[in-house]
């Protein structure tokens, strides 16, 4: 298979990943009251209670106004709160509350179900292959120096022959 086929059938399979991906994470935090991007805000802070707004910003890989937006949100919902950052005071640090604990446990119990039910359908013996590859795209995705210069960190090339 040439390249251009390859790519082509790789960028189908994980549109459709993703798409299938997101509607059950949209379906596991909506049914514990929160969106997606605040449940992959909560998460993020769970897994390292006092990021900042633009550390929160670049993990989630959105607009710091979009992440101020979204931590609005949370902290009016009880779930998150804000703390100055006792050696810069310009700073805020971002902790979950205890009811955004909970909420997250709940999300995050309700999203290993539904994995796990999509586990048990991969056969036994593919299963290494399956996380292999998936580990391999992870670590592409993460190395950015592939992309041309102009679409590197976000750059748009919608309009450009041959896109």
């Amino acid at each position: 298979m040439d390249d251009s086929t390859y790519a082509s059938r790789l960028r189908e399979l994980l549109k459709m990943l993703v798409r299938g991906m997101g509607v059950l994470d949209r379906e596991d935090a909506a049914c514990c009251g929160i969106t997606l991007s605040q449940c992959h805000a909560l998460g993020e802070i769970a897994g390292e209670e006092g990021l900042t707004p633009g550390e929160l910003a670049a993990r989630l890989r959105v607009d710091p106004s979009s992440v101020t937006r979204i931590t609005d949100t949370l902290v009016q919902g009880g779930l998150l709160r804000r703390e100055g950052d006792p050696e810069d005071r310009r700073q805020v640090r971002l902790y979950l509350t205890s009811e955004g604990r909970s909420v997250w446990n709940g999300v995050q119990s309700a999203m290993m179900e539904r994995t796990t039910a999509l586990a048990r359908r991969l056969p036994q013996d593919e299963r290494s292959a399956v996380l292999a590859a998936l580990e391999r795209l992870v670590e592409a995705l993460g190395d950015e120096s592939y992309l041309p210069r102009s679409r590197a960190r976000g750059g748009c090339r919608c309009g450009e022959e041959g896109t």
